[in-house]
């Protein structure tokens, strides 16, 4: 009797301790978005070209709740010429940029794969989903993704990191179109939302 009382005692400290780390690991995660957030904020409403220093009728930023779902591992496969890309702009010229490569992975059950874009530092992921025109601004959004993300093939993207174009808050920025194949026809509710 006793000793199923140990052992019953036994299980549920266990069953407590994995639950309190799972759970403090989420914080974490909360905490970090929560900083790169207003990082990012602060970076963008004190830059000298800024889309929203003028703007009267801004408010703040809005974004959907951290949500580790949309923190994921895809496979990377870079491009093996290393050419220029030709990416439709919103004032309908092209512009060109350097095609890194492509990441493949499954979201919701369904398996995308999205070009990213090599802007010296960071992969640019420009990309369009199905929140788009509803809760999120209408020619999508975009994920600066850190190169050192990428480990062997492997390269994780954080759509908690996703932000608007400067021309969803200002049109007299001209921003990139996300190409046809970066259309993830799911609902990403993560990153920024519309401003307004």
């Amino acid at each position: 009797m006793l000793k199923n009382r140990i052992l019953l005692f036994i299980i549920i400290t266990a069953v407590i301790g994995i639950l309190f780390y799972s759970l403090r690991g989420s914080e974490d995660y909360i905490v970090t978005i929560s900083k790169q957030r207003n990082q990012y904020e602060e970076n963008l409403k004190n830059e000298k070209d800024s889309p929203v220093a003028s703007l009267s009728n801004f408010t703040g930023f809005k974004y959907f709740e951290p949500d580790e779902k949309f923190k994921i591992e895809a496979t990377f496969k870079a491009v093996s010429d290393n050419g220029q890309s030709l990416i439709l702009m919103t004032d309908s010229t092209q512009s060109e940029i350097k095609k890194a490569g492509e990441a493949t992975f499954t979201l919701d059950g369904k398996t995308f794969t999205v070009s990213l874009f090599d802007e010296e530092k960071i992969y640019l992921l420009p990309f369009r989903d199905l929140t788009n025109n509803k809760e999120t601004y209408g020619g999508g959004r975009y994920i600066n993704v850190p190169k050192d993300n990428l480990v062997g093939n492997k390269i994780e993207i954080d759509f908690n990191n996703a932000h608007n174009f400067y021309c969803a808050y200002n049109e007299n920025f001209v921003c990139p179109i996300p190409p046809r194949e970066n259309l993830i026809s799911v609902e990403i509710k993560a990153g920024e939302k519309k401003y307004k």
